[in-house]
């Protein structure tokens, strides 16, 4: 019996040292996701909306409101942003991309993903004469909302935002 019980304790031990690990590793790569926003002077902001059919021309869900949503948000916040024009001709310019799907699974439900990722300008270190663009910092959520709580999506779109803006100003010393 003491020879089982002992054998159990051996395995919890290596449960608890592989799961330290990835926990580690984890909260590594959360601090190089914030370290990338160093030095990050101004970004591009933009919104997309992917929705199926019977959400397509609901008001609460228009990329034209959302965009605005989120420029005042990172405004207030104390991030300077970019015109759009600017960003889309340029491939040196870093942006924040908010990607929100969407869909009417039916009896009422509305499952969602908002996903926010950061690209910047990036050089490969393997081959320094290719510059590309690169997903330096994310952060997603997932929910389920019915069409009276639709407002909901937007407000875990506001707090994702707060996320990217309280990481931006640990980094860069602001606010």
């Amino acid at each position: 019996m003491a020879n089982a019980a002992n054998k159990y304790r051996k395995y919890v031990l290596v449960a608890i040292f592989c799961l330290y690990g990835s926990l580690a590793w984890a909260q590594n790569e959360v601090a190089r996701e914030r370290s990338s926003l160093r030095g990050v002077d101004a970004i591009g902001f933009t919104v997309t909306v992917e929705k199926n059919a019977p959400l397509e021309n609901n008001v609460k869900l228009d990329v034209p409101s959302l965009q605005k949503m989120g420029e005042s948000t990172l405004k207030e916040g104390g991030i300077t942003l970019i015109p759009d024009n600017e960003v889309k001709h340029s491939d040196e310019i870093p942006f924040l991309l908010m990607h929100i799907n969407t869909m009417d699974a039916g009896r009422g439900l509305i499952p969602f993903n908002i996903s926010l990722y950061l690209y910047q300008p990036v050089k490969l270190t393997l081959n320094r004469d290719i510059q590309t663009t690169a997903n330096t910092w994310e952060s997603a959520t997932l929910g389920l909302v019915s069409y009276d709580r639709l407002d909901l999506i937007n407000k875990a779109a506001g707090d994702l935002l707060k996320e990217f803006i309280d990481d931006y100003n640990k980094i860069n010393g602001s606010n």
